[in-house]
């Protein structure tokens, strides 16, 4: 906007412009021009609200005209600066003590251009119904996400697979030196053999040593034995612990008690004082072994893996006769001989295994083994006739950990 354009408005908006003051008010401008015609001087602080004055205006008026758009008819009136009360006498005003007074229009006209600081409650601006205001757009803070959504930085994820990866091969470590560790098993079992023998007449004819069947004639005892007419299935059962050094190899033993039983004929003698007092021909004679082994084999883990074990077995056995009875039946009264033999029997056996583990710690396993039973002076069985046995034993197994 050009110098004279700015005058003219300055001076068309200050025209006509009135403020209502109190008759003291005027008396104190009366006093004041009285003053000023008999030259007295205008205090400092006069100029100063003056200049004040006219820095406002201008401020104002450069807000009304700078603002596109602006309807002129709607802009806000000035305020006046201040209101003298009542109580609140006019100072005296005093002339300058050099020079005439400046006009209005003057100093307005040397200030324009020049920028003041103005309160914001002093000057407040009043948008016209015609302007269409515009507001700074909010945008909400983007909700944070967890990594794992919004995705990890390279270096991160990097970092994280690494770490996964090390998890990974500790725990796989870890699961080997579990796997290497010794572990125990405890199984209760139960074993069943063949009862069968062969035909052949040397297998009839065959005889235990004679101080069992043929005792002297002066101990009481049986004399003669016939051929067994019924052989009992030999039934063991006992307790076995196991250790395995691995995932392949074992050791196990235990104590195992077997009965083996049979029936025959046979002829049984009393004697007292070297002669018989009681002879028997032919008379049921039923025989009971009792005996007490500790076996000891060796396993190798052919699979072992989740619920399931497949194994090989092979190991011997010592077992001792604990007792040998024989039951002779007779019209008067059954009579009982108790007999003990204090050599041991040996037997070794190889076989194939399977297990299944119900829970982690229990399982069924079932172990059907090839034995042999050595010709140790033991007395006459099934055993005796056919040396040659197929055992099945079966059991629950547990585990004890490590």
């Amino acid at each position: 906007m050009k110098e004279n354009e700015f005058d003219i408005y300055v001076r068309n908006l200050m025209d006509g412009a009135e403020e209502s003051v109190s008759p003291d008010v005027w008396k104190g401008v009366e006093a004041g021009l009285d003053r000023a015609a008999r030259k007295r001087v205008v205090p400092v602080w006069v100029w100063r609200s003056l200049a004040g004055a006219g820095i406002a205006a201008a401020v104002a008026a450069a807000v009304v005209l700078l603002t596109p758009g602006k309807n002129l008819s709607n802009q806000p009136t000035i305020q006046p600066v201040a209101q003298a009360t009542d109580d609140e006498p006019l100072p005296a005003e005093t002339g300058p003590e050099e020079g005439p007074v400046i006009p209005m229009a003057q100093q307005v006209t040397r200030l324009k251009g020049r920028s003041a600081y103005v309160p914001e409650s002093e000057t407040p601006i009043i948008a016209s119904p015609e302007e269409i205001l515009t507001t700074e757009a909010v945008v909400d803070e983007p909700e944070r996400k967890p990594d794992a959504i919004i995705g990890l930085p390279k270096q991160h994820t990097e970092a994280s697979f690494t770490s996964d990866e090390e998890a990974f091969r500790q725990l796989a470590f870890e699961e080997h030196k579990i796997r290497q560790r010794g572990h125990f098993s405890m199984s209760v079992l139960g074993d069943i053999q063949s009862n069968m023998r062969p035909d052949s007449p040397g297998a009839k004819t065959r005889r235990a040593p004679g101080f069992f069947v043929m005792p002297a004639p002066t101990q009481t005892g049986i004399y003669r034995e016939g051929n067994e007419y019924s052989f009992g299935l030999p039934v063991s059962g006992g307790l076995s612990l196991r250790y395995d050094f691995n995932q392949r190899w074992g050791l196990g033993t235990g104590v195992v008690y077997t009965n083996l039983s049979r029936s025959f004929l046979g002829d049984y003698h009393v004697v007292e004082n070297g002669a018989f007092t009681k002879q028997l021909f032919d008379t049921d004679i039923t025989n009971q072994q009792h005996y007490i082994g500790v076996p000891l084999n060796l396993y190798f883990n052919i699979v072992n893996t989740g619920n399931w074990n497949f194994h090989v077995m092979t190991g011997g056995t010592a077992e001792m006769l604990v007792d040998n009875h024989f039951l002779i039946h007779d019209s008067e009264g059954d009579i009982h001989l108790h007999q003990k033999v204090d050599r041991p029997q040996f037997s070794v056996g190889v076989g194939v295994g399977v297990e299944f583990k119900f829970t982690p710690n229990v399982g069924i396993y079932f172990d059907p083994t090839l034995r042999y039973y050595f010709d140790n002076g033991q007395p006459r069985s099934i055993r005796t006739i056919q040396p040659l046995r197929m055992d099945f034993e079966a059991g629950l197994r547990f585990s004890l950990g490590q």
